[in-house]
């Protein structure tokens, strides 16, 4: 036992002490670690907290979520145009500050639940269209091509190990002291998450497509691999960040506190697994990793259509997870290696990754606000099995005209 514990010791030494990180990149990801840790403590809650405030009406949780999504979709052509007037940087510190506002309008829901609903529709769509573009071109061009598997690893592993007691403590906050007093640990944190931004240089990009050029680009022949592939994620994304908590909170009696734990084991178990796969994506063709990857993913959901106790909960989203973490990794740094083959179209090509997620994430829920007034909710980790299988649109074959 202790020569195989010597021996993992030796790997992951050897994969940190080999890979370096460009200054941009440190500080990227450091205010993004800071954000993870603001949303992580709300992170499943945050859908059981509409959830419960709406008298358990699914539907309207979901249409939230829809108008969200929606939003974004339609703002994002539009918000890319920023990147070459007021440059990356200043876009990701300007969503930050939105993202802080929504928070707010949650804190001040109990006034007036309406209007702070809409005001965090509002928020919200805003911050992920001025955020996510700018934040995947800045870190595609941050990322080292010879080993951008092991980054991404060591990267999400130094964050994770940050987060891991982060569930657990909003749990423990929600059952002792209440949303609100989340909300403001939330809001807090967001606003450290800013700093790390000023030691970044600035980037500018020329967004060359006009509004309705951007919707056709989405939807072209040529990039249908691309929109497939993404549509697909961001499905199978909806039903991790919404039904899946709602689904536990309720089998497990609404006990925040151990949903808290459960996430924060989670997290552990994602972390040792992260370490190894970030390694073999560099060695193992990008193919192999998605196949292994797509066969766990699909297969974990499968696990959690069955799951009745805390311990089988934890069991099939670890299982889940380790399939999510190869299918992770393979897919972003496929994703980031494309970006910087695609030369002065990354900031482009980035904006149709990130509408296609949206896509993907309204049509699963509009189908799954249909399917809700007939079936039980684990119809949705049925539609999730299936969609990951399209997950196998992204490999070596996947090209972007």
């Amino acid at each position: 036992m202790d020569e195989l514990q010597d021996k993992a010791e030796k790997v992951v030494h050897a994969l940190y002490r080999k890979t370096h990180f460009s200054r941009d990149l440190v500080a990227l990801y450091a205010s993004r670690t800071l954000m993870r840790i603001s949303l992580g403590a709300l992170g499943v809650f945050l859908p059981i907290f509409f959830f419960r405030e709406f008298n358990y009406d699914l539907q309207l949780v979901i249409a939230i979520f829809v108008s969200i999504y929606g939003l974004h979709l339609l703002m994002t052509p539009l918000s890319s145009k920023l990147l070459g007037i007021i440059g990356t940087r200043r876009m990701i510190m300007l969503g930050l500050v939105f993202l802080g506002f929504s928070i707010v309008a949650l804190y001040l829901f109990p006034r007036n639940p309406g209007y702070a609903t809409v005001l965090y529709i509002l928020f919200v769509a805003t911050y992920r269209a001025l955020y996510w573009v700018p934040f995947h071109v800045d870190f595609s061009h941050g990322l080292d091509k010879t080993m951008r598997g092991r980054q991404l690893a060591i990267l999400r592993n130094t964050a994770s190990a940050v987060l891991i007691a982060v569930p657990t403590i909003g749990g423990l906050i929600i059952s002792s002291a209440g949303f609100n007093t989340l909300f403001l640990f939330s809001i807090f944190v967001m606003i450290f998450a800013i700093i790390p931004l000023w030691f970044m240089g600035h980037t500018y990009e020329r967004y060359s497509w006009g509004y309705t050029e951007t919707f056709q680009h989405l939807f072209a022949r040529g990039n249908r691999s691309l929109f497939i592939a993404h549509f697909a994620n961001g499905a199978q994304g909806m039903a991790i960040t919404l039904f899946w908590p709602v689904y536990i909170f309720t089998l497990l009696d609404e006990r925040f506190t151990v949903l808290g734990i459960i996430a924060s084991l989670t997290v552990v178990v994602v972390i040792v697994l992260r370490t190894f796969v970030g390694k073999l994506f560099d060695t193992w063709s990008p193919k192999r990793m998605l196949w292994v990857g797509v066969i766990m993913a699909t297969t974990g959901w499968v696990t959690k259509i069955f799951v009745q106790t805390p311990f089988e909960v934890f069991a099939a989203d670890s299982y889940h997870n380790f399939g999510r973490t190869v299918n992770s990794l393979s897919f972003d740094a496929t994703t980031y290696e494309q970006a910087a083959d695609n030369g002065r179209y990354v900031d482009e090509y980035t904006a149709l990754k990130e509408m296609a997620l949206s896509v993907g994430r309204i049509v699963m829920l509009l189908l799954m606000g249909v399917l809700v007034l007939y079936l039980d909710m684990r119809i949705a980790f049925v539609i999730a099995a299936f969609v990951a299988l399209f997950m196998l649109g992204l490999n070596a074959k996947m090209k972007i005209r």
